[in-house]
């Protein structure tokens, strides 16, 4: 064939797709496909619950906002060198394969049964670790819980006697500089919500549409907790609703529209296997990688063996919230650990040390102290859910800075 006679046969194409950039967050963006393919695997999950689904494009944009909002938390962990191992998500998967009562195989195979990729998952699960060890990090900085207020919260769970709450709720948040004008508008909208429910607008739907807080996309349900796991204005409403009722809270940095949508009464419960735990910790960052973090803990590990304190070590080098302390952590559950963590607190002799183990903010050695059994909360456990409550309002409210000082555009809205 005629170099010419080339030249002049047509020849088959087939339609290019372009992808179109929907939003920009400081140097990066999000594309169509990425955001439609977020969009159809949450009507999945919805159907799934029975959940009633508000119109595409409603759902698209909201999607779209949170997806902006995790850009900018990956974004700014980068920045500051929170690093996930692959031993870290790996046992954030075995975590979760005993929490469903399978084996890691077992695990994997129902994850490919969902129509979803192991890579794509362990890339999620990455994710949520960084998330999460963000969220500690900005808590351990801000947050600080007095004896007074554990014994106060001990004295409620005790009097709430295991009550468990299950509960929906729409979060409107209050912007972090809001005058008074601004605080009523806000309250204004949530009324209207309040009364569009009321008039039988379906709660989940709303959650969807109005919602501002991580729970919006499940249709605002969080499931069942006890008292002790819910804020305090929560349960002083909650405590005069019947199953059903829906009413509004204001807090201090937000409106709250709360459902209640179940309620079991409780008792103490029976006695759980407890251990008194010392912990180092250590974190990888742009300066120290993951495998110099876990050479430095043998080295720790083996100066211990030598007999050096291990409250002199963890204070002068622990990384964790724990380090003023001498490293302790003092009473935990261990049924409340990380898998990982938990078989070494039932196994390790007493006043052995165990590890290096890959934990949320790093990696760590521990040292189990004592054994009891118990019912109830420990005080540690009541101050670390103390944390988590005033840390995690704390967080809300610095994400709205932190989206506020960011670049986000979104090319395609007019």
């Amino acid at each position: 064939m005629s170099a010419a006679l080339l030249e002049a046969t047509p020849v088959a194409t087939s339609p290019v797709t372009i992808d179109k950039i929907v939003a920009v967050v400081n140097n990066e963006v999000i594309t169509q496909s990425q955001l439609d393919r977020r969009v159809s695997a949450l009507i999945k999950q919805l159907a799934g619950r029975d959940v009633t689904v508000p119109p595409r494009h409603l759902l698209a944009r909201k999607v779209l906002s949170q997806m902006v909002l995790q850009r900018l938390e990956l974004q700014y962990a980068h920045n500051i060198g929170i690093r996930v191992s692959r031993a870290q998500v790996m046992q954030a998967e075995a975590s979760l394969a005993a929490r469903n009562h399978m084996t890691v195989p077992q695990f994997e195979q129902a994850v490919l049964s969902q129509g979803l990729t192991l890579t794509g998952f362990r890339r999620q699960l990455r994710t949520e670790i960084t998330i999460r060890t963000l969220i500690m990090r900005r808590i351990a900085r801000s947050v600080i819980v007095t004896r007074r207020a554990v014994d106060r919260f001990l004295a409620q769970a005790r009097a709430a006697a295991g009550t468990r709450y299950r509960v929906a709720e729409i979060t409107l948040q209050i912007p972090v500089a809001a005058d008074t004008s601004m605080r009523q508008a806000v309250g204004k909208r949530a009324r209207r919500i309040l009364k569009k429910i009321q008039a039988g607008e379906s709660f989940s739907q709303a959650a969807i549409a109005y919602s501002q807080d991580t729970h919006a996309l499940e249709g605002g349900d969080i499931g069942w907790r006890t008292a002790a796991h819910l804020r305090p204005d929560f349960v002083r409403a909650l405590r005069r609703m019947k199953v059903g009722a829906v009413r509004l809270v204001a807090g201090h940095g937000a409106f709250y529209i709360i459902k209640l949508r179940g309620r079991h009464a409780g008792a103490q419960g029976p006695e759980h296997e407890q251990v008194r735990l010392r912990e180092i910790v250590l974190r990888p960052s742009r300066r120290m990688t993951v495998s110099l973090v876990h050479e430095k803990l043998k080295a720790y590990k083996a100066r211990l063996a030598q007999g050096a304190p291990f409250k002199t070590l963890a204070r002068a080098y622990s990384q964790g919230s724990t380090a003023a302390r001498g490293g302790s952590l003092g009473w935990v559950t261990v049924s409340g650990l990380p898998p990982v963590l938990a078989e070494a607190a039932r196994t390790l002799p007493l006043h052995a040390v165990g590890g290096p183990y890959a934990v949320p903010q790093g990696e760590a050695l521990i040292e189990v102290t004592a054994r009891r059994m118990r019912a109830g909360m420990t005080r540690n456990e009541a101050r670390r859910l103390l944390r988590m409550r005033k840390g995690n309002a704390l967080y809300v409210r610095w994400l709205q800075t932190l989206r506020d000082d960011a670049y986000v555009r979104y090319p395609g809205r007019s």
